[in-house]
């Protein structure tokens, strides 16, 4: 059954119940808000997304998929974690990153210390906190940009 939310970016949003996210314990900062949707800014790209609450529509964040900016980006949520949302292992697990973005890509920044880990059998997910000292809480994009497309880096 087809069910609707107000969003912050893209006004009503029709959306199934099978793609909720739930997260037991709420995102840092906002642990009541339990429920959210990915959506495609783009319909063409995968790899850049809105995480909206479906409680409070002016609480949404824009998260990316790491390994599209960075292939060597290795998290590794203990296993705690991953029995949490009752995944078997890390091959069962999705994972994108909150950023904050500017109009400049170049003072954009990505959170890869704190990612959202998605269990895809299940929708079940939690923000978790990586036990690794290279992942930095505001990572910035102006590394990833190649120096060609540098006069190109608005968003």
């Amino acid at each position: 059954m087809t069910k609707q939310c107000d969003t912050k970016y893209f006004g009503t949003y029709a959306y199934e119940q099978n793609e909720v996210l739930s997260f037991q314990n709420g995102l840092f900062g906002f642990e009541e808000e339990k429920e959210f949707l990915l959506i495609q800014f783009d319909k063409n790209n995968e790899n850049v997304l809105c995480l909206q609450s479906l409680k409070i529509p002016n609480i949404a964040f824009f998260v990316v998929n790491p390994f599209a900016f960075l292939p060597e980006y290795r998290p590794v949520p203990s296993d705690k974690e991953i029995q949490s949302i009752d995944a078997r292992g890390i091959g069962d697990l999705l994972f994108y990153v909150i950023c904050r973005m500017t109009d400049d890509i170049r003072t954009s920044t990505a959170n890869l210390k704190c990612p959202i880990v998605i269990n895809l059998h299940n929708n079940k997910a939690m923000q978790v906190i990586l036990d690794d000292p290279s992942y930095q809480f505001r990572h910035s994009f102006s590394a990833l940009v190649p120096k060609e497309e540098e006069g190109n880096t608005s968003c």
